[in-house]
């Protein structure tokens, strides 16, 4: 299948450096300061009720999962530095790292990791990661630094959803007599020091961090520039290190240009720009009208338009090469058929549609609402604020939402999540309730043949081809540029700051 763009997803990541002489040793101290290209650094901070990819940046400094990603994006151990599965798929044994300390001093013990996942199951958390650990049946603690988890039922996908930062191990200790969380404690290479809710946040480094070595900075602050110009500013004059959004337009003169002074990151991203349309109401009710929307799209010039020719398109987030990796045609504008799935939905006069967005990405919207008022829609826009409007998307209370989801390790977390009517991303997809594709996902978690997944996969994206509740609309790429005094800062794809090889805790300051 054709996929477009001027690097493609299996590119290699490009860093380009602009010539400066370095120290070769690394140095401890020095506070690294990020520029994040958001109004917010986090959405709270609270690790097992995250939301965002800038919340996972910013708390995966500070706490850490049994499991993480390596560069590649595959699992390996972490807090548990080993584990094993029964021949029935139905126990889940960790062996805990020894002499991992909390950021309180304490050590940690598999108390705290059974405390951790029955903390996330509880409803009153509100953990949007609750669904995925639900196949858990119990959890029982066999010493001090062996674990094991029982499951329901054998699920395929349980490894996948036990890492990363939202199923961080936490003291006991660490959560309010209410249940909330205003002073995180982890194992992370930092720890919490301040947040000031809509500005900055800043983090400590941890001198009993368990891995020997790091990290080697004082402290990392973290500060909202949400402002492209603002943003390249501050990274030229010092004012932030690292930022975390280099502006498309001007990457091919940034590419040209060996004295621009910093170093800069251009990599296929996996980030996606989707449009939502609410399937519980009229119109997007109606499958084609839904298939109008999908047929109207022409992806090739909103990536163009967006990205400047860096980011791709695709209807689909694993690469080839990927088992995970569906075959299909990528959908084609047509206007002709457009114009008759409107007719035939009783819409042949035209159809009025709002498109909402928050101000983030307000530009896509433009287009897509160009491009659907040229295929016979009047669609207007609307910014709106995102919590707002987030909580409208779960009421059902919308047309359309021009917004952005990123990478998932296993098909259930993409599929399960936003196409389930119990996932908890089911409001990216309008509502999307198909007992036929919830039948063939819960059929998938309870196989451990890949082959034997993929195939039902197969049929659940055929049937969301169809049904196209929220379509891909392209891809944008991962970029990022750092001063030079910026050492050893490494990223995986996704333009994150911690997992097994990459991230803040390698990062020196050559200053």
């Amino acid at each position: 299948m054709k996929r477009t763009g001027l690097l493609t997803a299996t590119a290699l990541c490009v860093t380009l450096a602009s010539g400066a002489l370095w120290a070769d040793e690394p140095r401890r101290g020095g506070t690294l300061t990020i520029g994040v290209s958001s109004t917010t650094v986090t959405n709270g901070i609270d690790p097992h009720v995250i939301l965002g990819d800038n919340t996972v940046w910013a708390l995966s400094q500070i706490g850490e999962g049994l499991l993480h990603f390596d560069a590649n994006m595959n699992i390996v151990p972490w807090l548990a530095h080993s584990y094993s599965i029964s021949d029935d798929g139905l126990v889940y044994t960790f062996e805990l790292e020894q002499g991992v300390k909390f950021h309180n001093g304490r050590e940690m013990v598999a108390e705290d990791v059974k405390f951790s996942l029955e903390r996330i199951l509880d409803p009153e958390t509100g953990s949007r990661r609750r669904q995925n650990l639900e196949i858990i049946d119990r959890i029982e603690v066999v010493d001090d630094q062996i674990v094991e988890v029982h499951l329901q039922s054998a699920f395929a996908p349980f490894l996948a959803n036990m890492v990363g930062v939202w199923a961080a191990v936490i003291p006991p200790e660490s959560v309010n007599d209410d249940g909330t969380i205003t002073h995180p404690v982890g194992t992370g290479p930092f720890r919490f020091n301040n947040y000031d809710m809509g500005e900055n946040l800043t983090l400590d480094r941890f001198d009993d961090y368990w891995r020997e070595d790091v990290p080697y900075v004082d402290s990392v602050v973290m500060t909202p520039v949400s402002d492209d110009a603002a943003r390249m500013v501050a990274l030229r004059t010092g004012a932030v290190d690292l930022i975390t959004s280099v502006p498309a337009q001007l990457l091919p003169s940034l590419m040209a240009n060996d004295d621009r002074g910093f170093e800069l990151l251009i990599s296929p991203g996996t980030s996606w720009r989707m449009a939502t349309m609410n399937t519980t109401r009229a119109p997007f009710d109606d499958v084609r009208v839904r298939q109008a929307v999908d047929l109207a799209l022409d992806r090739e010039e909103l990536m163009l338009a967006r990205t400047f020719g860096f980011g791709h398109v695709d209807n689909q987030i694993w690469d080839e090469g990927s088992v995970w990796r569906m075959e299909a045609n990528l959908p084609q504008r047509d206007l002709g058929r457009v114009s008759e799935l409107l007719e035939e939905a009783g819409h042949g006069d035209g159809l009025d549609i709002t498109i909402e967005a928050r101000s983030l990405y307000l530009d896509d919207a433009q287009l897509v609402q160009s491009q659907l008022n040229e295929a016979g829609f009047n669609a207007s826009i609307v910014v709106s604020d995102w919590a707002a409007l987030a909580e409208r998307m779960r009421s059902n209370n919308f047309d359309m939402v021009v917004a952005a989801a990123g990478w998932y390790a296993d098909p259930d977390g993409r599929y399960a999540r936003f196409y389930t009517p119990e996932g908890p991303a089911n409001f990216y997809a309008g509502g999307y309730d198909n007992p036929e594709v919830t039948e063939l996902l819960d059929e998938a978690r309870r196989l451990n043949d890949n082959d034997q997944r993929r195939a039902l996969y197969q049929q659940v994206f055929d049937t969301l081809q169809h049904d196209v509740p929220n379509p891909i609309l392209y891809f944008a790429p991962n970029t990022m540029a750092w001063s030079h005094d910026v050492r050893d800062f490494r990223t995986d794809r996704q333009g994150g700051f911690s997992n097994a090889e990459t991230g803040l805790k390698y990062v020196w300051l050559d200053r």
